[in-house]
């Protein structure tokens, strides 16, 4: 009776242990949860905050650090926290970060808090391709400054042989063009691909055209990302063809939308010169034309 009331005593205090070892695996499993889940939140925190300022770069990095740290705040990141570094060329940037996580069974071991920290790195390139919004006109490849005034459509007397800056995207006609010009095409655009000219003034696009863009109160000066009166369009080896004709993509470019004239009948769409970060695969080997792509390096 004795052994068997000993074994009893040896078998609840072998329980009592397993049970004591059981919960501590269960509350460690917790604290890394919550560890991994902080980490994760942080993570996405810098990712948003880089590429949300990104966009402003290579043209405003002050304003781009001051996004970053706007995103930042807003997702809960305080600001110092993390360092904010932008490349000497503007053509690049990286937030690393850290922070403290509160534990909760771990403290009945001694730990109070965790540290978990990240980086986000994002790169810019010169955009070789133009995914979705890509406008219906076409200027021949140029040497202009950021700023300069170009003309997108020409109206009557400087075309050649029919063509008067309209390209055809996704198909041809003046409800096409219409729907290109007002949203954007929906395709993909690549440097080497051809694309068909669209012949015509095509004056009747621009009423519609016209009070579209109107609707947006940008100007020049005060332009923000994201206002339709900024367009991405297809630069051209030559538009010196006869007709309807196919013309080499050879760069993109980015303009604020200055005038939507039409006049006598004939339709003219002018636009200014900017850099811009746009949606697209990049390429550091080719020319720069103000146009770039970004993306994200972990």
């Amino acid at each position: 009776m004795m052994r068997l009331k000993r074994q009893e005593g040896n078998v609840i205090i072998l329980v009592t242990l397993m049970m004591f070892a059981i919960m501590g695996i269960i509350a460690t499993v917790v604290d890394i949860g919550v560890v991994y889940a902080e980490q994760a939140k942080l993570s996405k925190a810098l990712d948003a905050a880089i590429l949300a300022g990104g966009q402003e770069l290579p043209g405003r990095p002050d304003l781009a650090r001051s996004i970053m740290e706007l995103y930042l705040v807003e997702n809960g990141v305080n600001v110092e926290d993390v360092v904010i570094e932008i490349d000497l060329d503007n053509m690049g940037a990286q937030i690393t970060g850290n922070r403290d996580v509160d534990l909760f069974f771990a403290k009945i071991i001694g730990f109070t808090t965790a540290n978990v920290d990240s980086a986000s790195r994002i790169e810019l390139g010169y955009a070789s391709s133009a995914k979705g919004g890509l406008r219906p006109f076409a200027v021949t490849k140029f040497d202009y400054q950021f700023g300069d005034t170009v003309i997108l459509k020409e109206g009557a007397g400087d075309s050649y042989h029919g063509n008067f800056g309209a390209v055809a995207l996704g198909g041809t006609g003046t409800s096409v063009l219409l729907d290109n010009a007002l949203y954007g095409y929906d395709g993909v655009v690549k440097i080497g691909d051809y694309i068909s000219t669209e012949p015509g003034n095509m004056a009747s696009i621009i009423p519609p055209l016209k009070c579209y863009i109107s609707s947006f109160t940008d100007t020049f000066e005060t332009m923000e990302r994201g206002t339709d009166r900024i367009w991405t369009i297809p630069l051209v080896d030559s538009l010196e063809v006869d007709g309807r004709d196919v013309v080499l993509v050879v760069g993109f470019g980015q303009f604020f939308i200055e005038r939507v004239d039409k006049k006598a009948g004939k339709g003219e769409l002018v636009g200014r010169f900017i850099q811009y970060v746009t949606n697209g695969e990049i390429d550091q080997t080719i020319d720069n034309t103000g146009t770039f792509g970004m993306k994200l390096v972990n």
